[in-house]
Order: C-alpha cells, then structure tokens, then sequence
C-alpha cells in the first residue's frame, strides 16, 4: 500500500542525524556556530525532539533549519524525498517551502526575489530520483511578508513547473498583509491558474477566515473549524475544500493533550462531507514515530478513526492532492 502526503515542509521534513552529519563535514560560519552551541548530536536531537511550549516555540525550528538549508537546498531535498519514498511508502509527495528563506545571505532585496528561482530550479533538480515517488511544489508565502514579496511568490509559482499551489504560513505580524489583501493575493493565484491551500485554525480557534473560503482549494490543519466553528463545514463541503489534519503536530504544540480530542473534528467532517487528508506537518520534530503511517495508527489507537477507514482517508488525499500519481 501507498500513500500520499500533501502537508509536508522542507524544513521539518529532514531527520536531524542526517542535519548533524551535514553541520559536521561544513566549515561555514554556520556550521561553526551550530558545533559549538550544540558540541554534539544528542543535544541537537534534543531541540528537535524536546517538550514544546506551543505553536511559536515548535516552528522555531523550522528557522534554524531554514538558514541551513539555504547552504544546500538541493541535498536536503533529495533527503527527504528519498526517505518520504523508501521509509513512508508515500508515492505523492506535495512538499512546501518558502524559496525567499532559502536564498543566498547578503543579497540585496531584489537579488534574493530573483535568487528564489534557483532556489526552485536546484529543489527540482535534487528530487528527480529513480525511486516511485512523484513530487510536486507548495511555495509558502509568510505572514510577515509585505503583500509585493508575497506577490512574486505566486509569480515564480505560476512560471516553475514543479510548482502546483501556493501557501500562507508563519504567525500573524506587524507589515505583513491585511485580511483583504489576503484575499487579492489569493484570487490572484487562482486567476493566474494555481491551486491553493493556507494554514489556518490550527491552534487558534480565532484564526478562521471565512473570506478566504471561496480562494482555497484545501485549508493546512483547520481543525479548529471542526472543533468550534462548525457551521463553517457546510460551506467547505460546498467548495470541495480538504483539510490536511496532521495529528502528532497538535500534541507537540500542546493544543491537544490527546489525539483523542480530534474525534469530533473527523464525525463533524464526515457527517458534513467534507474531506480530511491525513499528513505528517514537520515528521523531522516528531521522533521516531513521525512517519506518515504511525500518524493512521495513532487516529485508530485513539478511537477516532476505525481501521477500516485508512483506505478511504488514503484515497480522500490522493483524490485532493494537486499532483496525481502518473
């Protein structure tokens, strides 16, 4: 069996042993300063691995790797999407990013918008393998990007072929783009011809945008929608909007103490049809239970799903990816 994987970012989705073993073999001013905070590989693990706070403290995370990642983009990539096919048995891989944070250090504003296109072009080119899996792009915009950056995003979307969809992920910050401009940025995307999804309702329950609805094509996490906001449902079900529920994600942001909390959300979704992908998030800050399968199992052990389900949850991610196996 296979399965398909739409919610998985680059920069969660690289085990730290094969992090560490890159830090090591680097004489980079980063990789100097990374030895030396962490002097060895059970106390870089550990900042992976480690208890956190809530959704802030997690995607700290995601910001050391990105600067990493900048070094060597392509290596990573290649990683991951190696280890997504052999260990996972995910043959439909949407993998998300934001090309801006993974551009060359000291460039100026303008040379790193154009630096994105590399950035894409070398992800590219480091995931053609030979191993069955088809691998596509989701081009994170950010939150705290001005609406102009987040504009040439979608631009470098619609040029690339790898890229099938763009993205809004990161917090909510000072400069970055209105709710209304949200929207134009979004319907700009779909005029242009990409699919959409956008983080939303993941730990907040505030965090529910009803104007973005007729924009999106899926909603990252959304959860919060199905926990206390259930009259939105009837109107996702409507647009055909999926859901990327990554359950392990909400247990290490502490914004459920069990996976057991989530079953409301799938009665809800199932009783109002509207479909849930089952995803990973950053399976690299999960341990070793990261794995796409173990996120199934943990939905069965909890009651929240039956067995007999993980077929039909499987197809309802491929029938929603924006990629389809060949």
């Amino acid at each position: 069996m296979h399965f398909p994987e739409l919610h998985r970012h680059l920069g969660g989705a690289t085990h730290p042993r094969i992090l560490w073993g890159y830090i090591e073999k680097q004489s980079s001013d980063l990789a100097i300063r990374l030895l030396a905070r962490y002097g060895d590989y059970s106390r870089f693990r550990h900042e992976f691995e480690r208890p956190f706070r809530d959704l802030a403290d997690y995607l700290s995370v995601h910001h050391l790797v990105e600067e990493l990642q900048a070094e060597d983009v392509g290596y990573f990539a290649h990683r991951a999407v190696r280890g997504a096919s052999v260990f996972e048995a995910v043959d439909v891989l949407e993998l998300r990013f934001n090309p801006y944070k993974r551009t060359r250090a000291g460039l100026s504003e303008d040379d790193r918008l154009v630096d994105m296109s590399r950035v894409v072009d070398d992800i590219a080119a480091a995931v053609q393998t030979d191993f069955p899996i088809r691998t596509s792009f989701i081009l994170c915009m950010d939150r705290g990007f001005s609406p102009a950056r987040n504009k040439a995003i979608i631009d470098l979307a619609k040029m690339h072929p790898a890229c099938v969809a763009v993205d809004i992920a990161g917090p909510y910050q000072a400069g970055g783009p209105t709710i209304a401009e949200w929207v134009e940025l979004f319907r700009y995307a779909r005029e242009v011809g990409l699919s959409t999804t956008a983080h939303m309702a993941e730990s907040d329950p505030i965090d529910v945008h009803p104007e973005l609805f007729p924009y999106l094509n899926r909603i990252g996490h959304g959860i919060q929608i199905g926990l206390h906001h259930p009259q939105h449902l009837s109107e996702l079900s409507k647009r055909g909007i999926t859901l990327e529920v990554c359950p392990m994600t909400y247990l290490r942001t502490n914004t459920i103490s069990d996976v057991s909390e989530l079953k409301p959300v799938f009665d809800r979704c199932r009783d109002a049809n509207v479909r849930i992908a089952i995803c990973t998030d950053n399976p690299a800050l999960h341990g070793e239970s990261g794995r796409l399968v173990n996120e199934y199992e943990r939905l069965v052990r909890a009651g929240v799903i039956h067995f007999n389900e993980i077929l039909d949850l499987a197809d309802a991610g491929y029938a929603a990816a924006f990629t389809h196996p060949a």
